[in-house]
């Protein structure tokens, strides 16, 4: 399969624009990396929540650790008072920073994607249907002439089909690039000029299909 033209002007425009996307998409990736990494630092907030959380039933545990066993009703009363506390302030905290953490991360990887995929995404639409369109109609090009030059005897009707082509589907300021007077090539079954527009319009050239440049009349 053909990836690039013939025609080195066109060749290396290709090659420009590839690079060009592949430098747009690495320049995406990175900007998506970047906006992640900027809200995960929003993690810090979650995890200072978290860590007064367990900082204060760190706090619990010492103090349920203080109380004095076998004292009647006091005791009881007073680790029914700490493990109460424990569930209303330490916990609380530890799971409502858990929670942010999580949602943090969430939103950083849906920000990231976002702001990664959706240029991306709309460079693709603009440039690869394009750069499809220009591999499949160099791949249709250079399929039916190869089957066609497998017979010699078609090399002068090939000339002719494609002058044809570029006489009723090219516009007629571009094949004045190429023959100051399209119909009298036509005509006089001068078709070498008008077969290469055809030609080079899918980025192919004539030397390919039909040997050396010949050499055209003035």
């Amino acid at each position: 399969m053909r990836f690039y033209p013939d025609i080195y002007s066109r060749r290396f425009a290709w090659m420009f624009a590839d690079l060009l996307v592949l430098f747009w998409i690495l320049l995406c990736v990175q900007a998506g990396l970047f906006v992640n990494n900027l809200v995960l630092q929003l993690d810090a907030l979650a995890l200072g929540v978290i860590n007064a959380g367990r900082t204060f039933d760190g706090w619990i545990m010492s103090l349920q650790q203080s109380i004095p066993s076998g004292v009647p009703y006091l005791s009881d009363f007073l680790r029914n008072a700490t493990e109460g506390l424990r569930h209303h302030s330490g916990q609380p905290l530890i799971s409502a920073g858990q929670a942010g953490s999580h949602g943090i991360h969430t939103l950083a990887l849906i920000l990231g994607v976002m702001v990664a995929a959706v240029p991306v995404a709309l460079a693709m639409l603009i440039f690869l249907p394009r750069r499809l369109r220009l591999i499949g109609d160099m791949r249709g090009v250079h399929t039916t002439l190869h089957r066609a030059l497998a017979r010699p005897e078609l090399s002068a009707q090939m000339l002719e089909i494609l002058a044809g082509r570029a006489i009723y589907t090219m516009p007629y300021q571009r094949l004045l690039q190429y023959s100051r007077n399209p119909a009298e090539d036509w005509y006089s079954r001068r078709f070498e000029r008008l077969a290469r527009a055809e030609l080079e319009s899918h980025g192919l050239s004539v030397e390919r299909y039909f040997g050396p440049r010949p050499v055209l009349n003035p």
